[in-house]
């Protein structure tokens, strides 16, 4: 059975860092956490840095952490950032009871 993790969970750990042991091993440090949750639907993104190379393709990877313990991501890479890879893990999903309706479509605002 899979954990379903909230950004709540999350926010305590915004600036600690992650391992990826396979493909490579990495240390990713979570430095942002993006909420652009409404009434309808939690949507959060987190953004992760590490060495600009070697770097990670997007895919599913297996993230430890000392207190979450592991995890597994899709993340992709944004691109390079103050010497660092970016990487963006998002997250989006119905709030139960929150009111929407099958085939409703909710706007969803555009980043920037």
């Amino acid at each position: 059975m899979s954990t379903q993790f909230g950004k709540n969970d999350f926010a305590p750990h915004l600036h600690t860092i992650f391992r990826v042991e396979t493909p490579m091993a990495l240390e990713l440090e979570m430095v942002e956490l993006k909420d652009k949750s409404n009434a309808h639907v939690e949507q959060f993104a987190l953004l992760f840095t590490g060495p600009a190379s070697p770097w990670l393709p997007q895919g599913t990877y297996t993230l430890l952490h000392p207190e979450m313990g592991e995890l597994s991501l899709f993340m992709g890479p944004k691109g390079p950032r103050e010497a660092l890879m970016t990487y963006e893990v998002v997250f989006s999903r119905l709030i139960a009871g929150g009111g929407a309706r099958p085939g409703l479509r909710l706007p969803i605002e555009p980043e920037g």
